[in-house]
């Protein structure tokens, strides 16, 4: 379990660093809420396949692959970077990231519930 948790981690934490770093233009800001709205995407995926699949999977998945990808230490460190220009702004900054994360994951089990009954044997 251990080992799955840490190479999802590994995985996650890779395609974080090379999304932020390699699509240009992206302002610090956009770039961590993208990836942690993603993961909660993922994140909303996974569950709704929590019963379908081996325990490890889940694991890899959620615990490591979106816990790699998301980042909370970003996002606070970008609130810091917002309360330096405005303060106001910090708190609609968390509120958009939790929304957004919370719809994702709503989504991605809406999408994941889906697409799994629809090609499970009847």
């Amino acid at each position: 379990m251990f080992l799955a948790v840490f190479a999802g981690g590994a995985l996650g934490s890779l395609l974080r660093e090379v999304f932020a770093l390699e699509i240009p233009g992206l302002s610090f800001l956009t770039s961590t809420f993208g990836i942690n709205v993603a993961a909660c995407f993922v994140l909303g995926w996974l569950y709704s396949i929590r019963h379908k699949v081996h325990a490890h999977v889940l694991h890899l998945g959620a615990v490591g692959f979106c816990g790699g990808l998301s980042t909370f230490s970003s996002f606070v460190a970008d609130l810091e970077r917002i309360a330096e220009s405005d303060l106001w702004a910090v708190p609609l900054a968390v509120g958009l990231e939790i929304a957004f994360g919370i719809g994702a994951a709503l989504v991605g089990e809406k999408l994941g519930n889906h697409f799994h009954s629809e090609r499970s044997p009847s």
